[in-house]
């Protein structure tokens, strides 16, 4: 009995130590399978991580790539139009390897156009309405003859930042003289300046006369339009060689007087585009004067001028037509009332119909207007200093020129501007254009 109990035992104890062995086999297998099911999700996580890695680079390359294809074909896209463009506007420059490469016409504007935008920005309403003044040395300084630019020079062009001075016999003594004086007020200048002198060739020549420099010919004596030229190309290597960058000149009245081209209107404007060509090309700005007719005798009152506007188009009108065409950079206008297009009794240089209507509407003209001498009894019979400032701003002038009393005119702008009667935005476009020719010029 106790040997079968014995057995019994025996046999329980194996069965027990089998079971074990048996449940651990089980526990080895479970230990093994989750091994083995993490690392397949180990290798599927890494090739999904792989799969996204490969997608996102091939997906950037793929942006980088249609990227690249359209920059490159708006790229060529603009070439093209702007080699379309400057073949029809410029023409072809063969440069040496010794040349300075010339920037593209469409490149020199931009520049132009940010300078003056620059410049713009940083003026003051005082400083615009002081700027569209053309005046002598003496109205800027107050002295009695202007010879040399000094310490008054310096104060009145801080305080006043006028746009052009105009020079006579009076301030012209010597080369050195003229030259010094010349460069000096433009370096104190905070903004471009234009400095002008009256050459029109010959003894009416205002520099050539007083620095006994002889050579060019008088308007009368020209013969064709190859001789307007190489005149004009004298007188403006002379000019700038002094420091002048603007010519009063020419004057386009159909006269046979001797600073005049003549009276046959064709013949006149063929001469007038040969000469302004040619003056602006040595840097000199030309200034064609006087639209539509020139006064007879500035020292008498209001002359009137009784052509209608088909005889102005059939005659006068010709050679401004022809001057505006060969881009000329500055436009006089007349006192003279012309009642066919300024109004009964009023002088074109304060007339809306002339300037804004006429000259810039009908003519096309899109340069610099500036009045004719504001100093004169035309203009100071009828109207004061700051009268007739404002209404020539008002009529589509950019510069006024030799007020009586400057200093009044130009506070009349500024009370204009200050009150609403004129818009600072209508200053900026004249300071804008006085601006344009002096940047342009800068960038050749």
């Amino acid at each position: 009995m106790r040997e079968e109990n014995n057995n019994a035992v025996v046999e329980t104890a194996q069965d027990l130590e089998q079971g074990n062995v048996q449940e651990k086999s089980k526990q080895q297998k479970r230990e093994n399978r989750r091994r083995r099911r993490l690392r397949s999700q180990m290798f599927a996580y890494l090739i999904v991580l792989v799969l996204i890695t490969v997608s996102i680079t091939g997906l950037v390359w793929g942006i980088k790539k249609v990227s690249a294809a359209v920059i490159d074909h708006q790229t060529q896209k603009d070439a093209r139009i702007a080699a379309s463009e400057s073949s029809e506007n410029t023409e072809i420059a063969i440069i040496t390897p010794d040349d300075e490469e010339v920037p593209l016409a469409s490149e020199a504007d931009e520049i132009v156009n940010n300078r003056i935008d620059a410049t713009l920005l940083n003026m003051t309403l005082e400083e615009k309405a002081a700027y569209i003044f053309f005046i002598t040395p003496e109205q800027l300084t107050g002295v009695d003859s202007a010879v040399k630019a000094g310490s008054s020079t310096q104060a009145a062009l801080e305080q006043y930042t006028v746009g052009g001075i105009v020079y006579s016999s009076n301030n012209i003594k010597s080369d050195d003289q003229i030259k010094e004086m010349l460069a000096t007020t433009s370096q104190m200048s905070r903004y471009p300046l234009l400095l002008a002198v009256s050459e029109e060739g010959g003894s009416k020549s205002v520099a050539a006369t007083s620095l006994g420099i002889t050579g060019t010919k008088a308007p009368s004596l020209l013969e064709g339009s190859d001789d307007a030229a190489q005149n004009a190309g004298a007188l403006g290597s002379y000019l700038i060689n002094y420091g002048f960058n603007m010519n009063l000149a020419p004057n386009l009245k159909l006269s046979d007087a001797e600073n005049l081209f003549g009276t046959d209107a064709n013949l006149t404007a063929q001469m007038a585009s040969a000469y302004i060509s040619s003056l602006e090309t040595t840097g000199v700005s030309a200034c064609a004067s006087s639209f539509p007719v020139a006064v007879s005798d500035p020292a008498s009152g209001l002359e009137t001028c009784d052509l209608s506007i088909e005889e102005l188009q059939a005659g006068t009108f010709v050679p401004f037509e022809c001057a505006i065409d060969a881009g000329v950079d500055a436009i006089m206008v007349s006192n003279i009332a012309c009642p066919s297009i300024s109004g009964e009794g009023i002088p074109c240089s304060l007339s809306g119909s002339a300037i804004t209507d006429t000259l810039r509407g009908n003519l096309g003209y899109d340069g610099i207007v500036i009045t004719d001498a504001m100093n004169v009894p035309a203009i100071t019979d009828a109207y004061t200093s700051d009268q007739a400032a404002v209404a020539a701003i008002i009529a589509g002038a950019d510069m006024i020129f030799m007020p009586e009393d400057f200093q009044a005119a130009y506070n009349g702008i500024i009370e204009a501007v200050n009150t609403g009667i004129i818009t600072e935005d209508r200053l900026d476009e004249s300071v804008r254009r006085i601006l344009r020719v002096r940047y342009t010029y800068d960038a050749m």
